[in-house]
């Protein structure tokens, strides 16, 4: 099972999750920067290399805030699921507190159960 990089997007931010075989291995926050987002791809890189494959990466699509995520990652070639947010929202019902870190931890979960 490859790792799995769910991020919760907000306006100018994102929490991020990172998951390896169901067990979270890390939790943060970037800004919508150059900086942040080059040290997210640093992350995704040290990870591809320590389990030998790219990462899934999923996030929901929150029109304009997400754009500037949605950007880097084509611009550096990754490929990521761009959940519809009310098709994640009606599969992750059931796991309902809104705090950033568990809805990025649950995005992750619905990314091993769409497949």
């Amino acid at each position: 099972m490859k790792p799995v990089v769910a991020l919760d997007v907000s306006k100018g931010k994102s929490t991020i999750v990172i998951y390896d075989q169901k067990r979270c291995i890390f939790e943060g926050e970037i800004n919508h920067c150059q900086a942040d987002f080059e040290s997210l791809r640093k992350r995704m890189i040290l990870l591809e290399q320590q389990k030998g494959q790219r990462p899934e990466i999923v996030f929901e699509a929150t029109g304009v805030y997400s754009m500037a995520l949605e950007k880097f990652l084509q611009d550096r070639g990754y490929i990521y699921c761009r959940l519809n947010p009310l098709e994640a929202k009606l599969q992750t019902a059931a796991m309902r507190r809104k705090i950033r870190p568990i809805k990025a931890m649950r995005m992750s979960w619905l990314k091993h159960t769409l497949k």
